[in-house]
């Protein structure tokens, strides 16, 4: 290969391993009982439970062809998304997002209050010629955190 194809060529190949190696969803909780006693805006109750953030990522081919995403799919299983990647299905938008943030919220058997979510896009074009490659390839990175608010015990 000559050397001025070798450029774009890494480039194009860097940008597949990236995606390939960082398209994942994950799941965090805050700590157990960080939030005992913290008032929560839109609750009767001070919020007793934790604080939940969902964040998944997709690269995409000419931005409509999915190659990578984080899997925000439902694991009956083991009662929660399944993580990791999933191949050209697209599994980032806000309704992927919020459905994942409602099976959680109802496996743990809560509320959800100060539901927040982010959105941002990317793209790897640039000025050189091997930009012309990254112009092929975007990304795009999505989050939702909130609030678990554990649900009254309903009485009898």
């Amino acid at each position: 290969m000559k050397d001025k194809a070798k450029g774009p060529a890494l480039a194009g190949l860097a940008v597949v391993l990236a995606a390939m190696v960082s398209g994942c969803a994950t799941v965090n909780y805050s700590s157990p009982g960080a939030l005992n006693g913290v008032a929560v805006e839109g609750s009767e109750n001070a919020a007793s439970g934790q604080a939940v953030a969902i964040t998944t990522s997709g690269y995409y081919m000419f931005w409509t062809i999915p190659l990578v995403s984080g899997d925000l799919r439902w694991d009956t299983g083991s009662g929660e998304i399944r993580g990791g990647t999933s191949f050209f299905q697209d599994q980032v938008g806000y309704q992927e997002l919020q459905n994942a943030l409602h099976k959680i919220a109802e496996r743990r058997n809560c509320d959800l209050a100060e539901v927040y979510f982010s959105d941002s896009d990317c793209t790897y074009a640039g000025a050189s010629y091997s930009g012309v490659i990254g112009a092929l390839f975007g990304s795009s990175h999505m989050s939702v955190s909130a609030v678990l608010v554990p649900r009254k015990a309903k009485a009898k």
